[in-house]
């Protein structure tokens, strides 16, 4: 739920930071572009200034002599006329915050007077035809230099007034202008490239306006790493373009540093707020994690199971009280449970106590009869069988025997039923691991005893009876079935719901019996069950679970 509510706060956030970037983008664009559009408002009129100072020296009367008159004999007046003409020229170069170069060429006296030492007659003229009569300023590299300089003329029939100033002076009123380290201002012409600073222009710049003008206005363009702002103006009296361009970055990144740090103080709460939740579930739900699991082992029978009460906090009295109560429940379990045994074993004995009645009837009146009969043979053998099976069944110091020793039992059983009757024949077919099983005594005898009496005996011709045993996961399988008359669906319902019912007269004794003591004696799942044999008759499976699969 933590994180839930802080993904939301973040989410929020972003939102309203998105937002907020966009509004101060809007107005970063419209501030930069006004400031350049002011700063090129300066330029113009700084250079407007210089184009009016060259057209003020056609007005001058001084200037207009030496221009309109002819070559003067005297030498005398014409030299004082080229000194005073130079005075003004010079006086006008320097009545601007830009000290320019003037010269004025003479064509009907082939000569010049320029405040720039160095100037030939024949310096301008290679240009003069191709720009007659256009009044602009025009820029010149320098020879074999980065830099160069803005130029102007003013052509009449016989002169030429030229005027022109360095680019240094561009280069100084932008480094003036630009005071952000970060932000670039500067002129760009597609024939002579940038001036400003930093000439070497960015690549995109370049690459972008390589086809085609550069776009006025203000905007946004995409370079390899980070948007850019860029706002273009165009000098009408330089015919140049005004650059200015900063990465977009740089404007908003007092909103981004507060970005990050609500992100880095949410993301520190939300460590803070999992630090904490990870110490209460420590200390509170840790503790009532185990103690459920051990209430938990309580429930499902594990009554030695105990919490560690070695704490130092408000769950050491409680650990302390559950383990007290386990105690005494361990304690009152221990004691019902060894009453329940001994009222188990007192029940064991009384079932074998009540199976060994109900089959000696049978065999002494058995006695009786081939007694009667002479028949001293039969006499004997029941007897001897009858011993054996007498001999085995009244150890009841010991309710329980190896199957081998149950399967001897039964053996003299039906040794003894097939003196009596020669109706059936039995087959036993048991794992040889089996054989030092324990199991109850006179656990088989009742089943074979059913079969007999209840399964082969009503048939004219007999028949078979079966007697298996195979290991199964946990325990073993033991099977008695016959060939006898059988049971139908509904029967073996009913025949299984009795074993779960209390003793009654129509539930009978020695399956009943049985039932129980299988129950009593091995583990969970254990009993007996019914179904139909193929044999034809009846099938009944003990099933002993020895130990429970996990």
């Amino acid at each position: 739920m933590l994180v839930i509510f802080q993904g939301i706060i973040i989410t929020l956030n972003g939102n309203s930071h998105r937002v907020s970037v966009q509004v101060i983008e809007q107005d970063i664009r419209t501030s930069y572009y006004n400031q350049l559009l002011f700063f090129m408002s300066q330029v113009e009129n700084q250079v407007d200034q210089l184009a009016v100072n060259v057209l003020e020296l056609e007005e001058d009367p001084t200037i207009r002599q030496y221009l309109n008159s002819s070559i003067s004999e005297d030498l005398f007046d014409a030299n004082k006329l080229r000194l005073d003409v130079l005075q003004k020229i010079k006086l006008q170069s320097a009545s601007t915050n830009w000290p320019i170069d003037i010269s004025i060429y003479s064509l009907s006296r082939k000569e010049v007077i320029s405040t720039k030492a160095g100037v030939s007659y024949d310096e301008p003229v290679g240009s003069l035809a191709e720009e007659q009569g256009e009044r602009v300023w025009r820029y010149k590299k320098e020879n074999g230099q980065s830099s160069g300089y803005f130029y102007t003329d003013r052509i009449g029939g016989q002169y030429l007034i030229e005027a022109r100033f360095p680019d240094t002076y561009i280069r100084n009123m932008i480094d003036n202008y630009t005071q952000d380290p970060k932000r670039t201002t500067l002129l760009y012409h597609s024939s002579f490239g940038f001036i400003g600073a930093g000439d070497e222009a960015q690549p995109y710049l370049e690459q972008s306006w390589r086809e085609q003008e550069p776009v006025l206005g203000s905007r946004i363009i995409e370079s390899d790493k980070q948007p850019i702002l860029v706002s273009t103006v165009k000098t009408e009296s330089l015919g140049w373009y005004l650059i200015d361009y900063i990465p977009l970055s740089e404007v908003v990144m007092p909103i981004q540093e507060s970005r990050n740090f609500f992100i880095l103080g949410t993301v520190t709460l939300l460590l803070l707020g999992i630090m904490i939740a990870l110490l209460a579930y420590r200390q509170v739900q840790t503790p009532i994690n185990q103690l459920m699991l051990k209430i938990k082992d309580i429930r499902t029978g594990k009554y030695a199971s105990r919490l560690d009460s070695n704490r130092k906090d408000e769950f050491e009295a409680v650990f302390t009280g559950f383990n007290s109560m386990a105690n005494r429940i361990q304690e009152l379990i221990e004691t019902v449970y060894e009453e329940k045994l001994r009222t188990k074993e007192a029940e064991l004995k009384q079932l074998q106590s009540q199976i060994n009645p109900h089959f000696l009837y049978n065999c002494l009146f058995y006695i009786k009869n081939m007694a009667k009969l002479g028949a001293e043979e039969e006499v004997v053998a029941m007897a001897l069988n009858l011993g054996e099976y007498y001999r085995y069944t009244t150890r009841l110091e010991n309710p329980m025997a190896t199957l081998e020793e149950e399967l001897q039992l039964v053996r003299n059983y039906l040794t003894i039923q097939s003196m009596r009757a020669k109706r059936f024949q039995y087959e036993i077919q048991i794992d040889d691991g089996l054989l030092p099983f324990q199991i109850p005594r006179l656990l088989i005898q009742p089943l074979v005893e059913n079969a007999i009496i209840h399964g082969v005996a009503p048939k004219e011709d007999g028949g078979m009876i079966r007697i298996t045993g195979t290991f199964i996961p946990g325990g073993f399988l033991l099977r008695v079935e016959d060939a006898g008359i059988g049971m139908n669906n509904m029967q073996l319902e009913k025949l299984g719901a009795k074993m779960k019912q209390p003793l009654s007269e129509e539930s009978g004794y020695g399956i009943w019996n049985t039932h129980q003591r299988v129950k009593n004696i091995f583990h969970e799942g254990s009993g007996l069950e019914f179904e139909a044999s193929e044999l034809g008759g009846l099938l009944v499976t003990i099933r002993c679970i020895v130990h429970q699969e996990e």
